[in-house]
């Protein structure tokens, strides 16, 4: 096992937590440890690690909380497998904590034999994902490549966000495979001074702002545009948001951590269906006299 595989333990038995550390140390991996939610979140600031292993209750800020707070606040865990250790797996435990989003469950005391096995299977499992991802990502990148070689003109997309850093990676590589990539600030929505003239695809990234404008951009999409607009939303968006976006007109949405995969097959349909440079569209006479948002 690579010693850069890491884990949290959160447990506010010292003892315990000194077993934890000690048996997966053993087993090669790097090991953080926190004495409850609190203490976790801290140490969260500065790392990203590759599991999380919790007891479930512990004081200032238990198990549920720790897992209610990371899912809500902190997206870049969201991948990050979340294990709780409990002295007391009733049927409601394990109910709220797969609510929660919780990965699996452990009891305690501790069989150490069964928490290597399950943290080794959950760590393979998000292994086994990435590959997949990649595979696929690298099937669809050979495809997008043949299709920018017989089509011409390039696929514009823009982003409404607040926080365009958060995004970085998506529109980088965006713009790696020939995408025409903008940024419309949530000012620029608030106040409705863009248009979706030459806009190909419009990806909203979802905040208290976005929604409550959401209106406003597909009220004033103009009548002949032929782009997309899709919404980027944090991950286990609640259903009824998801039924409200659509009664606002949204057409897709893509869950937090936006797989490019996703994204890049938007891009593809874009470009089966692009109309090369030079030649008029009734879409481009449309635009040119389409009015602002």
């Amino acid at each position: 096992m690579s010693e850069k595989t890491t884990i949290l333990c959160v447990e506010d038995e010292a003892m315990l937590l000194e077993d934890l550390k000690e048996e997966l140390e053993d087993a090669g991996y790097r090991v953080l440890t926190a004495e409850n939610g609190a203490a976790a979140m801290s140490v969260l600031g500065d790392e990203k690690p590759n599991l999380i292993l919790c007891d479930m209750m512990m004081p200032r800020m238990d198990g549920p909380g720790l897992l209610t707070h990371i899912r809500k606040n902190h997206p870049k865990l969201n991948d990050v497998p979340f294990i709780f250790l409990t002295a007391k797996a009733t049927r409601e435990d394990l109910i709220e904590g797969k609510r929660l989003g919780v990965d699996d469950y452990l009891t305690k005391p501790v069989d150490y034999d069964l928490l290597l096995a399950t943290v080794e299977s959950s760590l393979g499992q998000i292994k086994r994902i990435e590959q997949r991802n990649k595979k696929q990502l690298l099937q669809l990148y050979n495809s997008f490549q043949k299709q920018r070689a017989v089509k011409s003109g390039k696929v514009r997309v823009s982003f409404v966000t607040g926080k365009p850093d958060s995004i970085v990676p998506l529109t980088s590589a965006l713009t790696e495979l020939g995408c025409q990539v903008s940024m419309i600030s949530e000012d620029q929505l608030a106040r409705q001074s863009f248009t979706l003239d030459d806009v190909d695809i419009l990806f909203l990234v979802y905040s208290k702002i976005v929604h409550y404008y959401l209106k406003f951009v597909t009220s004033g999409k103009p009548k002949d545009w032929r782009g997309e607009l899709v919404l980027l939303t944090p991950s286990n968006f609640p259903p009824d948001k998801k039924a409200s976006l659509v009664e606002n007109g949204v057409e897709d949405y893509i869950e937090y951590p936006y797989p490019p995969v996703e994204i890049f097959k938007l891009v593809m349909r874009r470009i089966q269906g692009k109309i090369p440079e030079g030649q008029s569209s009734s879409r481009e006479g449309a635009s040119a006299s389409s009015s602002s948002l």
